[in-house]
């Protein structure tokens, strides 16, 4: 089977295809052309490039990169076997301002916070699913409704917002809202939060406050 290391380049004219088809060609392509291959994994990944413009015009040969998240597949195939597609976006970037908060949790004897009802939490997602069936499927439009369900579930109506009460709640309306449009998939994602809070260094390490003042 050829090798293609890092170095390597290699150009094919194919139609236009979803991404997550062309994993699963790639696929079907070394599972069908080699009998001694039993599995077969592909990774795709598309950046979201854009073409620059000045004053309305695009640029012959510019663009930049403007990341609303990077959207990725995985195809995986064994011989005689069907076909598992896992689909994502990773490195999503989102904020809340206000209406962000952490309360009623549990507290134990080593508990420190206190409930707060307004932060700022900042999150980096990373939304991954699997297809029930791999057939008949938009896949474009699939991972267009699930990027749409995300920022809907994380911020709320535009005019007015939601107040999310803990990181782990937005998390789990990322998924239900997701699940409940998509009945393909099979399974939901994960969000890594950045939560921003007021602090006082004075309270564990005295003397620094004046130190930096």
């Amino acid at each position: 089977i050829p090798h293609y290391g890092p170095n390597s380049q290699s150009h094919y004219e194919i139609p236009s295809l979803p991404f997550k088809q062309f994993a699963l060609d790639i696929c079907n392509h070394f599972i069908s052309s080699y009998c001694h291959v039993v599995y077969v994994k592909a990774y795709v990944q598309e950046v979201p490039w854009r073409r620059l413009e000045k004053n309305g015009i695009p640029h012959v040969h510019s663009f930049i990169c403007v990341p609303e998240g990077i959207r990725f597949c995985e195809a995986e195939q064994c011989q005689n076997g069907c076909p598992l597609v896992i689909s994502g976006i990773k490195e999503l970037k989102l904020k809340k301002t206000t209406q962000s908060g952490f309360e009623g949790f549990h507290r134990d004897k080593y508990t420190t916070i206190p409930d707060r009802t307004d932060r700022v939490l900042s999150a980096e997602l990373f939304c991954k699913w699997s297809y029930g069936e791999c057939q008949d499927i938009d896949f474009d439009c699939v991972w267009d409704t699930v990027h749409e369900s995300v920022l809907e579930a994380f911020s709320g109506p535009p005019d007015c917002g939601e107040y999310s009460p803990s990181h782990q709640k937005t998390v789990n309306n990322i998924q239900m809202l997701t699940l409940a449009r998509i009945p393909q998939g099979d399974k939901g994602g994960s969000c890594a939060a950045f939560v921003f809070l007021p602090l006082s260094c004075s309270e564990w390490c005295p003397g620094v406050a004046e130190e930096l003042a």
